[in-house]
């Protein structure tokens, strides 16, 4: 019995994720990427002056009858990373965390919602 303990506490670990995550490569300047969100839409693009990429994040927000749009714009260059986390209130609200980074010529946009208080940490 005690040889089946760490396999199982393996399988128990690993079976039960605790967010999950979508990555998104975003490879173009100009072209605008949907970032998928459980809960809405997002969409992002970047343009390149000198070594700078400005980056531009817009998400729906509200009601789809008065929906609308906010946008956040920032500058990355290489190695460095932005975040941004949505939702993540009241007793199990889901959280939804955007994190992107620029490696490169590119930016990787990394999108994990975590559904419950107990995983919060990995969406913040």
């Amino acid at each position: 019995m005690k040889h089946f303990r760490l396999p199982l506490a393996l399988i128990l670990t690993l079976g039960a994720p605790l967010a999950v995550a979508d990555e998104t490569v975003i490879d173009q300047p100009m072209t605008a990427t949907t970032l998928h969100f459980p809960d809405r839409t997002v969409s992002a693009f970047y343009t390149v002056e000198h070594a700078h990429f400005n980056v531009v994040v817009a998400i729906a927000a509200g009601a789809p009858a008065h929906e609308q749009l906010i946008r956040q714009t920032f500058q990355l260059d290489e190695g460095q990373s932005y975040r941004l986390s949505i939702g993540g209130y009241g007793s199990e609200e889901r959280a939804t965390t955007l994190r992107m980074t620029r490696q490169h010529d590119r930016i990787l946009a990394n999108v994990t919602t975590c559904e419950s208080k107990q995983q919060m940490a990995n969406c913040i």
